[in-house]
């Protein structure tokens, strides 16, 4: 993201960071929030897909957790995608586009835990009468609060730290 953040950057600004034309942004995106809904989503789906492939050749369910949580931190803290989703949060309540845009985000996201869940209760790794929606919805709050977790912590966030943490929450229903 560019240093105006969300509210303080601008379509030439824009333009200016891709080298390339300000009518060619406004060819493809009628408006700035209409080029940021479009990169969140693909951003999204390009991450997710990227993970199903990183983690297909996983058979043991505790490397898989370690795989995807260290996915999302590495990912989060390489690729400074967290200041784009917490923009989109400062703005939500006044854009409903941008509160659709997260919404589908943290679908993607839960559907994306369900799927490990239930691969993990057909393997036998998790005990078959968890609750797989409640706790995908409980994955999906614990990504955004390492998300936030970053933005309040700058340079003092421990990628080691909160990946120990996650995997620690998340990984409790496994057996052993």
């Amino acid at each position: 993201m560019l240093a105006g953040g969300y509210r303080g950057t601008t379509m030439p600004a824009i333009a200016a960071e891709a080298d390339v034309s300000v009518g060619l942004l406004y060819r493809y995106f009628a408006s700035k929030e209409e080029l940021y809904l479009a990169m969140c989503d693909a951003v999204t789906q390009s991450q997710l897909d990227e993970l199903a492939i990183q983690m297909s050749d996983i058979r043991d369910v505790r490397e898989r957790l370690e795989s995807a949580v260290g996915f999302f931190v590495e990912s989060l803290e390489a690729e400074r995608w967290g200041p784009i989703v917490t923009a989109g949060w400062a703005e939500a309540d006044i854009r409903p586009a941008l509160r659709d845009m997260l919404r589908r985000r943290c679908d993607q996201i839960r559907a994306f835990a369900a799927m490990f869940v239930r691969e993990a209760i057909a393997r036998g790794e998790i005990e078959p009468d968890l609750d797989v929606e409640e706790h995908s919805l409980a994955v999906a709050m614990l990504l955004d609060g390492v998300v936030a977790h970053q933005a309040e912590s700058g340079d003092r966030f421990d990628p080691d730290l909160v990946r120990r943490a996650v995997i620690g929450l998340v990984g409790l229903p496994l057996r052993s």
